[in-house]
């Protein structure tokens, strides 16, 4: 049985990400609630998410020193020798004896593997960073996804797109930790009224600059745990995901859709853009899903969302014409979203990039039959894949004429300067990049209906 240190649950949480397929996100809040040391939660969170994002480089390192394939070995043991290869490889801060020490400590619940454990880690310790990688200029593709830890079709399919420096820099992005954003919850109090509450409690903040609610965040412990939490003074949102709101720039007293709603994030922001006055139809396919949303809008003391279960393809009771902003925060890939999510990139598959603009195409068509003349469509993805994006836009525009591009520079919260994204945004769209926007992976696009 491991022992619940730190590590410890590192490897139960990983052994059951592989085995069971759990979610390494929603599994981990669960294990590290259990831990009262706010370094501790860290910790386990550091070593799991950086061993889901480096899992194929630790595995490459891994393999040089084993006589047998990581299949071979019991699951709970490859998730040692990962944890013990990332300390070694990525982790500054922890002295790599320390890290082999620990790891054969963990192995000692399996006597059998004690030794190989020992042996590998040591090699590894050794080698360092001096591995023979795949040739970059003869095997580019194999090269960046064994340097960086990402499938092969991604990177096939980015190569194509962007050329070897910007997908390589786009991996690198992956593999950083995502940084922590909230929104203020501007109902109750004001951006600056609220950082000022957060830095008497320790915690660094910085203002965002594209979005007037949004506050990177640094150094904080159990958010949860914060009297501002607790009274709604903010949420937890990216700040790309922040601005979709301004984009939809819905007004107070104006019936809203959001057909994709769940957790809550854009639809409670179109609240407070609304200034609690007026209706939020938010619909979701799984009703524990709405309970999120009904949870988070009581704690942030709004009121003008009517939770609906129902298919975002059919919404049923919902009026032809009836709706003056429809969002679609549409399902998909989540490749925007990579190193928000460590796991997601092993979950996917090519094949999801196809049958996914099928659901997304049938959910923009009952959306758009629900706004009125004069109203307003929008549609959003956290992916940068274009099939998703741009080409399913470009298939909508053309089978209705009468939904016109909206130019995002004058929706926008804040001010474009990139000439790709001037024109981008002259016909209706942006794609926001990690590798150049420093964002989450964000796509969105705003048309009006005319008579």
């Amino acid at each position: 049985m491991i022992k619940e240190t730190s590590r410890g649950m590192a490897v139960q949480i990983l052994t059951r990400v592989e085995v069971e397929g759990a979610y390494a996100n929603l599994l981990m809040q669960k294990t590290i609630a259990r831990l009262s040391d706010a370094r501790e939660r860290q910790f386990v969170t550091l070593l799991v998410n950086g061993v889901l994002k480096h899992r194929l480089t630790l595995d490459y390192a891994l393999r040089l020193h084993l006589s047998k394939p990581m299949s071979a070995l019991p699951h709970e043991v490859r998730a040692i020798l990962r944890i013990g290869a990332f300390q070694v490889l990525f982790v500054d801060k922890v002295p790599p004896a320390v890290a082999v020490n620990e790891s054969v400590e963990l192995a000692k619940s399996f006597p059998k593997f004690t030794g190989l454990v020992n042996v590998v880690l040591r090699k590894v310790l050794t080698k360092g960073w001096d591995i023979p990688w795949p040739d970059l200029k003869r095997d580019t593709v194999r090269y960046l996804s064994v340097r960086y830890s990402h499938p092969e079709w991604m990177i096939q399919r980015w190569l194509k797109r962007w050329g070897k420096d910007e997908t390589e820099a786009l991996c690198q992005t992956n593999n950083e930790p995502a940084p922590t954003w909230i929104r203020t919850n501007t109902l109750k109090i004001s951006r600056q009224d609220l950082a000022d509450l957060l830095i008497r409690d320790g915690i660094t903040v910085e203002l965002g600059e594209r979005v007037p609610e949004s506050i990177r965040i640094q150094n904080f412990g159990s958010l949860e745990k914060l009297e501002a939490f607790k009274a709604g003074l903010f949420t937890v949102q990216d700040e790309s995901s922040q601005i979709i709101a301004h984009v939809v720039a819905p007004e107070a007293g104006q019936h809203v859709l959001d057909a994709c709603s769940a957790p809550g994030g854009k639809t409670t922001h179109l609240a407070q853009m609304m200034n609690n006055e007026g209706v939020i139809l938010a619909f979701d396919v799984h009703a524990h899903k709405l309970e999120l949303i009904d949870q988070l809008a009581q704690r942030l003391g709004i009121t003008c969302i009517e939770t609906q279960l129902g298919d975002a393809r059919d919404l049923p009771g919902i009026r032809l014409d009836s709706q003056q902003r429809v969002l679609v925060d549409a399902p998909c890939s989540g490749l925007g979203v990579l190193r928000r999510r460590a796991d997601l990139r092993w979950r996917k598959a090519e094949q999801d990039l196809w049958d996914l603009p099928i659901l997304q195409f049938a959910i923009l068509e009952r959306a758009a039959s629900c706004v009125e003349v004069g109203g307003d469509l929008i549609y959003s993805t956290c992916t940068i894949e274009p099939e998703e994006n741009f080409e399913l836009v470009k298939k909508f525009r053309s089978a209705h004429p009468e939904f016109e591009a909206v130019n995002l520079a004058d929706a926008l919260p804040f001010e474009l300067k990139d000439t790709r994204d001037i024109q981008q945004a002259a016909k209706g769209m942006l794609q926001l990049l990690p590798q150049r926007h420093g964002t989450d992976g964000f796509f969105l696009a705003k048309f009006h209906r005319r008579s």
